[in-house]
């Protein structure tokens, strides 16, 4: 059994029509959630071994935020630039390759990080809305055993869920 959980950026800033799509900060209401998501994973005990984040400037913020919360070191962080604007196809083989730890979380951007939940999990949520956090329980011992189908929803959180 593996858990992957899958945390979609927080919501960004278009302010600087300047800026390049990688670029893009977070927005104040992004600077708010993205501890908030922190916390609740803490208190949930959705704590990952591993985080690994895109390397757009969203994802890395969002990435620095929520480990504060769960307590990794910012160092700690993995950062992947093929995970910036991935499609589904893509996080699959990247999942695939993942070390052997039993607990991953993947920070990154829709519409890949939805879709690759569907492929997962029929009951996943259809689009995961900024800051939205997702762990999946697998039915694999390995990544690379990573098929359709093969999770179920053990958590699912985002910032304007009611509690």
């Amino acid at each position: 059994m593996r858990l992957l959980t899958l945390i979609r950026h927080a919501k960004s800033d278009w302010s600087d029509a300047a800026l390049s799509d990688f670029d893009r900060p977070l927005n104040s209401r992004g600077k708010k959630n993205a501890p908030l998501m922190g916390q609740r994973m803490a208190q949930n005990g959705t704590i990952p071994e591993l985080l690994i984040s895109s390397s757009a400037k969203r994802a890395r913020k969002t990435a620095s935020l929520i480990a504060r919360e769960i307590g990794i070191a910012k160092a700690e962080i993995r950062l992947e630039e093929q995970l910036f604007d991935a499609k589904e196809r893509t996080l699959q083989a990247f999942i695939k390759g993942l070390p052997e730890k039993q607990h991953i979380g993947l920070i990154g951007h829709n519409p890949g990080l939805s879709e690759l939940a569907g492929w997962l999990c029929k009951d996943a949520p259809e689009w995961l809305p900024t800051c939205a956090v997702l762990t999946l329980e697998l039915n694999i011992d390995s990544w690379d055993e990573l098929k359709k189908g093969c999770g179920q929803v053990k958590n699912y959180d985002y910032p304007k869920k009611a509690d």
